[in-house]
């Protein structure tokens, strides 16, 4: 496995952001895996990448940042990651891999966002003039689908995260409205690509609701979804284990490897 560090993709104000990219040693052209860190849209970095060892397998990795809750509120979060894309696309022949086949995945606030750039293509507000920001296939570990829905559910003082990200209150007007710009499932039209959706069923930070809310949506459109419950798992769970890497590896060979 080769590793490319630190390519500036982006600058925001006084704000560069980074991506890492792992390739694999041989394989000529390789599809994309897009990943996105998890922290509650407040905390992490590219260095948390669990999905690094598929370049062992044949795919190329990128692991990219964007900027934070604390730093701007959506939807700067969901336009880095489009921004990141579309770097990658232009400068695909640069690193040899191949674009066209790209499938973007992230865990907890990485997977709502993995899911955001799987509903949202063509979204002109968040993406470069003139890029193709599409994905052709969406793994989803334990996002959240609905916010409003989430602020139902969890404990007043964990709102602040939810808040944060908004820059608003949920609770407010501007926060419904906001809410409801990042909700996934609000995009849904049966134009998505096929989704992988992972989730713990004793996950007591984002509810095994969220994802059961988002494959109904995108089921009742026609798309494609499969949903893996992790029986026993939490909010983290081992996504390299025997069992879950043969749902990962068998979704990523069926969609993005053909």
């Amino acid at each position: 496995m080769r590793e490319l560090l630190d390519i500036a993709y982006r600058t925001v104000g006084e704000t560069t952001l980074y991506l890492d990219l792992f390739l694999p040693d041989e394989a000529k052209s390789p599809p994309l895996i897009f990943w996105i860190h998890g922290g509650a849209w407040r905390f992490g970095d590219r260095k948390w990448c669990a999905l690094k060892n598929q370049a062992e397998r044949g795919y190329a990795v990128a692991s990219v940042d964007y900027r934070l809750s604390t730093t701007a509120p959506f939807p700067a979060c969901i336009e880095d990651c489009k921004y990141a894309l579309a770097f990658l696309r232009q400068n695909a022949d640069k690193y040899a891999i191949d674009t066209s086949r790209v499938c973007a995945a992230g865990d907890s606030a990485g997977g709502h966002l993995a899911a955001l750039m799987g509903v949202s293509a063509g979204h002109e507000d968040w993406e470069p003039k003139g890029a193709d920001c599409s994905v052709q296939a969406v793994i989803d570990i334990c996002g959240s689908s609905s916010l409003k829905r989430d602020y139902q559910q969890t404990p007043e003082q964990d709102n602040s995260i939810i808040n944060d990200l908004l820059g608003a209150p949920i609770n407010s007007p501007k926060g419904m409205m906001l809410a409801a710009a990042a909700n996934p499932i609000t995009y849904a039209d049966g134009t998505e690509p096929p989704f992988l959706i992972m989730h713990g069923d004793k996950d007591d930070t984002v509810l095994i609701e969220q994802s059961y809310m988002l494959r109904n949506e995108l089921e009742s459109y026609g798309n494609s979804v499969a949903m893996h419950t992790v029986f026993g798992g939490g909010h983290s769970f081992d996504y390299n284990n025997p069992v879950n890497a043969a749902v990962i590896n068998g979704f990523l060979d069926l969609y993005i490897m053909k």
